[in-house]
């Protein structure tokens, strides 16, 4: 994050999202000035947060994930923005975000340094011996796949799991919130905004995926649903697990998007 928010402002291609994020676009392929600052476990609260500290009135593309089980699911409450709560004091767009969701306590506000208790000897750490060299790094974490990981997923694909799907979508009012924010946001400061869905190697709702599309485009907000691109292709190498790409399907997914981004400049 700290790297994210150093080098934003000069950034012409930025990814957010979660693990399907982080983990399956290569974004140095799409563009030299740019990061991918995906996260593990994030939503569209902490996504859409760190999405409004871009500076205005500066072009670039945004590439936003989101998962359309997570958009209806009606217990989602933002607690993901949490993973930010470092950075409450030090920048006020994700200052305000906490204080209109209420994840901040009492105390957290006015004494800062209970934000990083029990994280100093991992900032020590970081500090002193970084895992990334940050002149090279932008953000793209590929997936390794072990044999042991092939065979268990193998496994887990050929078992069948009768899911039964509801018959009404309600988008969850906080994804809506930060939807509209968000476009507001890059409409206003000449952001060209793309919200997309990574593939998924067994989807058995669609109508989540159909909800979502739909909510979007009566708004005219662009909209890649690549949930099938590898419908046609089942080869299990290119998958850790059924949500999450290898570091060959990233490849696959990535050079799709690359495609896509050229053909609609």
């Amino acid at each position: 994050m700290n790297q994210f928010l150093k080098e934003k402002d000069e950034l012409d291609l930025i990814v957010f999202g979660s693990s399907r994020a982080n983990h399956h676009i290569d974004n140095a392929q799409l563009s030299d000035k740019s990061f991918n600052i995906g996260m593990d476990g994030a939503k569209i609260a902490s996504a859409a947060t760190l999405l409004m500290t871009l500076p205005e009135n500066k072009e670039q593309t945004v590439l936003l994930h989101l998962s359309p089980g997570y958009a209806y699911d009606t217990l989602y409450n933002g607690d993901d923005i949490k993973a930010l709560s470092k950075l409450y004091n030090q920048n006020k767009i994700i200052k305000r975000e906490f204080d209109q969701l209420n994840k901040i306590t009492f105390l957290k506000k006015f004494f800062w340094t209970i934000n990083f208790n029990g994280s100093t000897l991992g900032l020590l750490k970081n500090y002193f011996f970084p895992k990334n060299d940050v002149t090279n790094y932008k953000g793209f974490d590929p997936i390794k796949v072990t044999e042991q990981q092939k065979e268990i997923f193998k496994k887990i694909s050929n078992q069948k799991i009768d899911i039964t799907c509801p018959n009404d979508y309600q988008l969850n009012s906080i994804y809506e919130k930060y939807i509209n924010d968000i476009d507001t946001f890059c409409r206003k400061n000449n952001k060209r905004l793309i919200i997309f869905t990574a593939p998924i190697y067994k989807d058995d709702c669609k109508k989540d995926d159909n909800a979502l599309s739909l909510f979007l485009n009566k708004k005219k907000i662009t909209y890649w649903n690549y949930t099938d691109l590898f419908q046609n292709n089942r080869a299990l190498e290119n998958w850790r697990d059924n949500t999450h790409l290898s570091d060959k399907g990233a490849k696959i997914f990535t050079d799709s998007i690359k495609v896509k981004l050229i053909a609609n400049k």
